[in-house]
């Protein structure tokens, strides 16, 4: 992984958590100690957290609806090329489940007319923007409010809209691993994730190529769960290559 990259991700984490320890950054990405503090210093010298006595902070000026509208624009026209082709998956008569994420929201937004969908999703601006389209039964899945995601977190996917079994789920990626395992910095979205995936017949991964490559600590799923790999052709070949031989349909855009 890239210095810029993990720093991007350790970004990511702040903006999840609040704070982060040096000691459990290093073990998230392999990485020395050392070269995490130097991580650190750089960012807290550009200004984008506050480094502190064996970690870092968020700058308080910081909101959860300003970091998602940041993760909105990043990578925005990879993630509108990957919703398109995402939203072509979707038909009518269908039941489907949709994960929070920036590129969720972009398949929202580029949903075709439908008729007789069932819509279920954590994501309450993906339920808000959704829920006067016609053709539509938009429905949310309950659970605890995880505001950095503006979404629920979903601990029992049983009872999950009155165990709803869904055609099709389109699930995100804070980060996928170098064993293909998609990964999160939060333990309850890794298993919002996981129950999510087990709610549909058919499960959907889109997923921008910078996400891949990249550790963190809780598991959600392995890619060969998946259907089908939704991503853009800005993946680096040696990954691309090692994707194409996983037995798992991939689509770049």
């Amino acid at each position: 992984m890239l210095a810029e990259q993990r720093r991007h991700q350790i970004m990511l984490e702040l903006q999840r958590t609040g704070q982060a320890r040096t000691t459990q950054l290093a073990e998230n990405f392999g990485v020395s100690e050392v070269t995490i503090r130097s991580d650190l210093e750089i960012l807290d010298a550009k200004k984008q957290l506050i480094k502190t006595h064996g970690g870092a902070i968020a700058l308080p000026s910081g909101s959860p609806a300003a970091a998602f509208e940041e993760r909105m624009n990043r990578n925005f026209d990879a993630k509108r090329r990957i919703a398109q082709m995402a939203a072509r998956q979707i038909i009518d008569n269908q039941s489907v489940v949709f994960d929070s994420g920036s590129t969720l929201l972009q398949l929202a937004m580029q949903m075709p007319p439908v008729t007789n969908v069932v819509v279920a999703t954590t994501a309450m601006n993906i339920a808000q923007h959704l829920m006067y389209r016609p053709g539509l039964d938009v429905h949310m899945i309950g659970g605890r409010v995880f505001p950095s995601t503006v979404s629920t977190i979903v601990s029992d996917s049983d009872k999950a809209v009155g165990g709803l079994v869904a055609h099709q789920a389109f699930v995100s990626a804070h980060a996928i691993d170098q064993s293909f395992d998609v990964v999160d910095v939060s333990e309850d979205i890794a298993r919002t994730k996981r129950n999510l995936v087990r709610m549909a017949r058919r499960v959907i991964l889109v997923a921008d190529s910078s996400k891949f490559d990249i550790g963190a600590s809780s598991k959600a799923f392995s890619l060969s769960r998946v259907d089908l790999i939704i991503t853009d052709t800005g993946m680096p070949h040696g990954i691309r290559n090692r994707l194409d031989k996983l037995g798992v349909e991939v689509r770049y855009v």
